[in-house]
């Protein structure tokens, strides 16, 4: 079978404008940074797979399509989810920029995960075309702007382990919000924001992510693709397929024959 090649690149962009904004795009990476921080906001596009943001308050995820934001001064590790590569493009903003486009107030923090098609494209044709002009940039950061937490200093009032057992005691079965939200004593809507505030996404899709990296493991020790979709509660191979492109940027094929994504 021939080899699925996934290469590494590498690329930095400088605008100069508005504190000489920079901008790094990273294709197929696994693991780049070590714990690192930054003076500045860093706001990342996800374009394929889905990142895995560690920070001192817990882990979070950003998959394909939304925007990963990570706080500055904020100690922190970005890698892909298990071993399948991810892409994104970061921009690095000074907190003084983002001020002055809040009507001179300061903004402490942004949503974890922004989920705005809108707002990912404008930045994305930024990175295409940076060299276009000040009037691009400035629409996208009034557009950021209104994603700063109102209520930063809150903490979150429970903490969510527990969907990791429900996750792993019942693989094959589906799951709704709706059962979910139950078992935390919270009305579906209330569980869902906070759960997304707390994690980057939803309740639903962060169990599909569960799921996957156990499909994957399965798959990568030979089992059958019916069997893992019957186990890990996929319709058929189809689903299972789609979902891998949706939250990993792979297909089943690229995982059965290529030898560059390791077991876990």
């Amino acid at each position: 079978m021939p080899k699925v090649k996934m290469s590494k690149s590498f690329h930095n962009l400088k605008f100069e404008f508005l504190d000489n904004i920079e901008m790094f795009s990273s294709e197929n990476e696994i693991e780049y940074f070590p714990f690192h921080f930054h003076d500045y906001f860093c706001v990342s596009l996800i374009y394929k797979g889905t990142e895995h943001l560690q920070t001192l308050g817990g882990d979070h995820y950003a998959i394909s399509g939304t925007i990963s934001i990570t706080q500055a001064n904020e100690v922190h590790k970005n890698s892909s989810i298990d071993t399948l590569p991810y892409s994104y493009k970061t921009f690095y903003i000074n907190p003084d920029v983002l001020k002055f486009y809040n009507n001179g107030k300061t903004i402490n923090q942004l949503e974890r995960t922004i989920d705005d098609p809108g707002l990912f494209q404008t930045f994305s044709n930024l990175s295409i075309n940076g060299e276009n002009s000040l009037q691009d940039m400035e629409s996208a950061l009034k557009k950021l702007v209104f994603f700063g937490e109102k209520d930063s200093g809150k903490q979150l009032e429970s903490s969510f382990s527990l969907i990791d057992e429900i996750a792993d005691s019942i693989p094959y079965i589906p799951i709704n919000l709706e059962s979910l939200s139950e078992k935390f004593f919270k009305s579906k809507f209330h569980f869902a924001r906070e759960f997304k505030k707390a994690k980057g996404i939803s309740p639903l899709a962060y169990i599909m992510l569960k799921r996957l990296k156990n499909a994957k493991r399965m798959l990568l020790q030979g089992e059958d693709i019916l069997t893992v979709c019957y186990l890990m509660g996929f319709y058929d191979a189809a689903h299972l397929n789609s979902a891998f492109k949706r939250f990993f940027g792979v297909t089943l094929r690229m995982i059965k024959n290529s030898n560059i994504i390791q077991n876990i």
